[in-house]
């Protein structure tokens, strides 16, 4: 297998979600994909694959249809090279398959938000497609059949993937077929700074994608080997099932207090959901069912007199990220949040998110603060725990650790920290 690989990824071009770029086809043409845990299709809108060029492409009698918590697509499936990182320092994937989205006009904002496209990092089982086994279509050619799903309707084009001439399967993600084709080891792992894109003076869009908090990095192959990028101990939390990376939340702590129990998922939902809690790199935000989300909102109130008014705009859910004024905000009267998983040994497995991962400051525009933890209404009692926590750590998943996988978290080493050091052994010297 190859060696690993740190990759340079931006928040810039997905309202706060990180992309990483990588080159497509014989072409190889430069996209920005979104890297997204919470599912496992790899997929290009449209727009940004031009076939023509591909001298890699081979049609296939596939089609896909996604619908994710923004916008959703549908459209044939190629196969095709891909390929990460640069000359000399990347790994490409030779007939991998990959979607060709056409979104859907129902909703006004695109699905890809300004990034090309989605990488998902879950398992297979979620990357469900669907294959023509009509008679008639089938007589036509794999290129024929790759054009005529491309121009049909979306709401004709999911229709028909209902009836008896398709049938449901699904297909190998993007990291399974690294693995299985021992190109590269079934692992990962996330360094990064933020949950929101941090704006400059003036909001302007390209300042804010040469900040530095609005990079990270994102390390394949072999995490654990980058050690300048984190610090021991590495705490592992088990992943529960081979869809999305489920894990076991038991309670959530508000500063000193005792921990809130953390529900469990009702009978009815377990067979879908599977476990009361994922983690989720396509998440800008912490999700809690609404029981836990007033008690701990109930107990934040406790703590911070002007908290009522603060977050009074972040009651409900919303696609277009708020915000307050900045100068209201102190964080210093906000409590630190401990979220307490199930570890790979059955003990506890303790997370801090401290105020400033939770409040966003400069988001979503210069001089406001964004509350990135919100209340889901009308779900499941399944907790989504997205960047505001994976950013506090570098977060490993390995798939490969145990039954189904685990997904660590270690202390990161930061710019500051390495300043630091340096400064210390100066002055041991001098």
């Amino acid at each position: 297998m190859t060696r690993s690989l740190r990759l340079p990824i931006t928040n810039t071009f997905a309202d706060g979600g990180y992309c990483v770029r990588a080159h497509i086809g014989a072409h190889q043409q430069t996209v920005h994909l979104i890297l997204d845990t919470g599912s496992s299709t790899l997929v290009l809108g449209d727009i940004h694959y031009h076939v023509e060029r591909d001298g890699d492409v081979r049609f296939t009698y596939y089609s896909q249809s996604i619908k994710y918590a923004a916008g959703s697509w549908h459209g044939p499936v190629v196969k095709t090279t891909v390929r990460l990182g640069i000359f000399g320092h990347s790994i490409s994937l030779p007939q991998t398959y990959v979607a060709i989205a056409k979104e859907s006009q129902e909703t006004k904002e695109s699905c890809f938000k300004k990034a090309d496209g989605i990488m998902g990092l879950a398992y297979q089982p979620l990357n469900h497609a669907y294959r023509c086994t009509d008679k008639i279509t089938c007589e036509m050619s794999e290129q024929a059949f790759f054009e005529k799903a491309l121009a049909e309707p979306n709401e004709s084009a999911i229709i028909n993937l209902k009836t008896a001439d398709y049938v449901a399967t699904t297909l190998p993600s993007y990291f399974s077929e690294l693995e299985q084709r021992q190109i590269n080891a079934d692992k990962f792992a996330f360094w990064l700074h933020r949950s929101s894109v941090y704006n400059v003076d003036g909001n302007c869009l390209r300042a804010a994608l040469a900040h530095r908090k609005n990079h990270g990095l994102f390390v394949i192959g072999e995490p654990i080997f980058h050690r300048d990028l984190y610090a021991p101990p590495i705490m592992s939390v088990k992943v529960l099932h081979d869809k999305y990376y489920n894990v076991t939340l038991k309670a959530v702590k508000c500063g000193e207090n005792e921990g809130i129990k953390a529900p469990a998922l009702d009978k009815s939902d377990e067979a879908r959901w599977c476990s009361n809690a994922i983690v989720d790199s396509g998440a800008t935000v912490i999700g809690l069912p609404e029981s836990l989300y007033n008690e701990v909102i109930e107990q934040i109130f406790c703590c911070v007199d002007n908290a009522k008014t603060l977050l009074e705009p972040f009651a409900a859910f919303s696609l277009e990220e708020q915000g307050v004024d900045l100068e209201k905000l102190d964080l210093a009267q906000w409590p630190e949040l401990t979220f307490v998983l199930e570890g790979d040994e059955g003990e506890d497995i303790l997370l801090s998110l401290p105020p400033e991962a939770y409040w966003q400051e400069h988001a979503p525009t210069f001089n406001q603060a964004s509350f990135k933890i919100f209340p889901l209404k009308h779900w499941p009692n399944q907790s989504i725990l997205g960047l505001p926590l994976i950013s506090q750590y570098y977060t490993i998943f390995d798939r490969g650790q145990g039954t189904n996988g685990v997904v660590s978290f270690a202390r990161k080493v930061t710019l500051s920290d390495t300043v630091d050091a340096l400064k210390h052994v100066f002055d041991k010297n001098s």
